[in-house]
């Protein structure tokens, strides 16, 4: 799938380039509407997990606005990319840009939400808190410019545009809709996954670049967020795992949140498990999906959980039966 929106993407910028001479207008609108097309692209392949992203900011309804989000946005990216009707396109690109600032600060300074979301599936792009606002302010001042000199710009979509923006818009429509509801039902019945670095040498793995652990023991390493619905699901689980013997020792990390947020957390779970903080922008090139757990056996990565944690018997018995 992501092979398949990176050749149609390359495909249109093919074909732009040979059909156009150089104009800083047309120019700076590309680049703008490639950065939205890549943005909404990745936000289509991890709809859910954008979904829930809005969820924490107070209310669960906002979870549903993730696919028309989506929608809107490479919309917007497709016709800033091919210039078409670009004053308009222009104009309501700064406020879409401008609403999701405000936004963003307000769950950033209110909610304490560093994780933006905003490129989704790419999260080696997403950014840290003063990055994402500045990124944002520079967006908006290139759309302000695209605006203001794009007076008597008028251009109409041919045939061969058409049928690029209907493929890329059926590709996004498809990959929203399976990522949105096939991963809801993931997150919440699938509990063993097989990782892609299962039984490889943490040390080789992204994983090594947050915890060094002894050779001689069995972890299970819990990176989550603290605004994750489905990282509280796990929690009690988690704390059963010593008891039981599931593992030697249990290690949690997460996003390095105010101190506010982390106290409320203490107060209301009571982890008995060491937790490891992290810069958000850090964590994504680990993952951008909350909760993964990390079984690690002799230094080695044995098993890879996504979503929520199973009670200690059951995760003790699948550990049996594997060895």
């Amino acid at each position: 799938m992501v092979m398949v929106m990176v050749m149609v993407m390359v495909m249109v910028m093919a074909m732009v380039t040979n059909s156009m001479k150089f104009n800083p207008i047309k120019t700076v609108s590309s680049l703008v509407g490639v950065l939205f097309l890549i943005s909404g692209i990745g936000k289509s392949l991890a709809a859910f997990d954008f979904s829930q992203i809005l969820a924490q900011y107070g209310f669960d309804f906002l979870q549903y606005f993730a696919p028309p989000i989506i929608l809107f946005e490479i919309v917007l990216g497709l016709l800033l990319f091919f210039g078409y009707r670009i004053k308009l396109t222009s104009v309501v690109s700064i406020g879409f840009v401008l609403l999701l600032t405000l936004v963003y600060l307000y769950g950033f300074f209110i909610q304490d939400i560093a994780e933006c979301g905003c490129f989704g599936y790419f999260s080696w792009l997403n950014m840290s808190p003063f990055f994402t606002f500045l990124r944002n302010c520079i967006l908006m001042a290139l759309l302000l410019f695209v605006f203001i000199k794009s007076k008597g710009i008028h251009k109409t979509i041919d045939k061969s545009e058409f049928i690029v923006i209907t493929v890329i818009l059926c590709a996004v429509c498809f990959s929203t809709g399976y990522t949105f509801l096939n991963n809801n039902e993931n997150r919440t019945t699938r509990i063993f996954t097989e990782g892609e670095e299962l039984n490889i040498d943490i040390d080789k793995t992204k994983l090594g670049e947050f915890v060094h652990l002894s050779k001689d023991s069995t972890y299970l390493v819990f990176v989550f967020s603290y605004a994750c619905p489905f990282c509280y699901n796990s929690i009690e689980n988690l704390k059963q795992y010593e008891r039981l013997e599931v593992v030697d020792k249990v290690i949690g990390v997460a996003f390095n949140s105010k101190k506010k947020i982390k106290k409320n957390f203490t107060e209301i779970f009571l982890p008995n498990f060491t937790i490891m903080n992290f810069p958000p922008n850090k964590l994504f090139r680990l993952t951008n999906r909350f909760p993964i757990s990390y079984i690690v056996k002799n230094n080695k990565v044995i098993m890879e959980i996504e979503g929520v944690l199973p009670c200690g018997v059951l995760l003790k018995q699948e550990l049996e039966k594997r060895d």
